[in-house]
């Protein structure tokens, strides 16, 4: 995340080399090099436009360590040395022969100024955080009108600090700068909010982004997600939406999608997305996801589909609890034979409870179907556990009170 272009660093540097120079030029009082200063340099300079750094270097170590030269002159062959280690890529050794220019408190106020900044990029650069903020403090000091580019600088050392109050602080000041700031301006800022755990400006800066660069999905769902974290469910499922119709959601996100819909007692659409979603594999065709795809049909009353997805279920995973509840479906519906068929087979589970409710609803559909001593046989069965004991009881009186009943007719 080091927001630095060692190409504009050059640039500016060159910039102060060309100003150092025309201060020699006009010749003030504090600012004139020595004439043997100033003909190296002129011959250095001559190196440098043909690319030929190491000799540069050679001529500016040999004059800096031959003594008797002025101060002012001291300060501009280091800041030159410093210039030539930046071409050479040692970042290090420019950024403290920069320091040792402006040690010499001798340079024009201008170029001392934008040094503070040239520092600056290459201590950050280099991971010396702590130091680089100590240079782009002074130079927000003197600077009347400062750069986006600038704050984000500031903001990046922070950020390598951990220091996001100060972050925040740099960082906002750039964006409105920039009519479309870069992707990694709002990913430093984010950033901040998420360490902060802010997360309500977290939410403002991922707006902006999928705004500005609607095609980085991962934007979206993280601003699903934080909608989640701040329990507006609303907001979360319209991105996911957004998301979804634009092809960015993976298989987790579809499922929390369809959850987010079963939430809002939108079943149908669940219900749509989860049975499309399997048949292209994308969704598990798991029981799990088959138990969420019937529960939505069911709560959307579309009970052909419901009871076609508990047949697979039942032919597939052998499950008898999604029995029951295809035989409770039947019932509901009056679908009297189909339920019998459904229920009506030999179980292999050994749980009490499971098969006497299975018993006490084949009872009905057997009653129903006219089948009585069937449905009285079932009922007894019910009659086993606690839970399906005093329902098997009533329809067993039922029966015997309806058969008195035609007896006495």
């Amino acid at each position: 995340m080091i927001f630095i272009n060692t190409m504009n660093t050059k640039k500016i540097i060159l910039s102060i080399l060309i100003l150092l120079f025309s201060y020699t030029t006009n010749a003030r009082d504090n600012y004139s090099l020595q004439t043997g200063t100033y003909s190296v340099l002129n011959k250095v300079q001559k190196d440098l436009d043909d690319g030929k750094n190491e000799e540069a270097l050679k001529k500016l170590e040999k004059i800096i360590s031959s003594g008797n030269i002025k101060d002012y002159d001291s300060a501009v062959i280091y800041q030159t040395i410093g210039f030539v280690q930046n071409n050479l890529g040692d970042f290090n050794a420019a950024a403290e022969n920069y320091t040792k220019a402006l040690a010499y408190e001798a340079l024009p106020d201008d170029i001392t100024h934008s040094l503070y900044y040239t520092i600056t990029q290459l201590l950050i650069y280099t991971e010396k955080y702590q130091e680089g903020v100590e240079y782009i403090l002074k130079w927000f000091a003197k600077e009347k009108e400062p750069k986006a580019e600038a704050y984000i600088l500031a903001a990046t050392a922070y950020y390598y600090l951990e220091n996001y109050s100060e972050l925040i602080n740099f960082a906002s000041k750039a964006l409105p700068l920039i009519k479309t700031p870069p992707l990694n301006w709002y990913e430093l800022l984010l950033a901040g909010y998420y360490e902060a755990e802010d997360l309500n400006n977290a939410a403002i800066i991922l707006e902006n982004i999928i705004i500005k660069y609607p095609k980085k999905k991962k934007y979206w769902i993280q601003l699903a997600g934080i909608y989640q974290r701040l329990e507006d469910d609303k907001k979360a499922l319209a991105i996911y939406e957004l998301a979804y119709a634009k092809d960015f959601l993976k298989k987790k996100q579809i499922i929390q999608l369809c959850k987010n819909y079963l939430y809002f007692e939108m079943p149908y659409k669940a219900a749509v997305i989860l049975e499309r979603e399997m048949a292209t594999g994308r969704i598990d065709n798991n029981l799990e996801m088959l138990n969420m795809l019937v529960d939505a049909w069911i709560l959307a009353q579309e009970s052909e589909k419901a009871e076609s997805v508990f047949t697979e279920i039942i032919n597939s995973y052998n499950d008898e609890k999604s029995r029951l509840r295809l035989g409770q479906l039947l019932i509901e519906n009056e679908e009297w034979e189909e339920a019998v068929d459904v229920l009506n087979v030999q179980l292999e589970t050994e749980d009490i409870t499971l098969l006497s409710k299975i018993n006490l609803l084949l009872g009905i559909a057997l009653f129903n179907s006219e089948n009585i001593a069937e449905a009285k046989e079932s009922f007894t069965q019910a009659l086993s556990d606690k839970n399906t004991e005093e329902q098997a009881k009533w329809w067993l009186d039922f029966i015997k009170r309806k058969n008195e009943a035609a007896k006495n007719s």
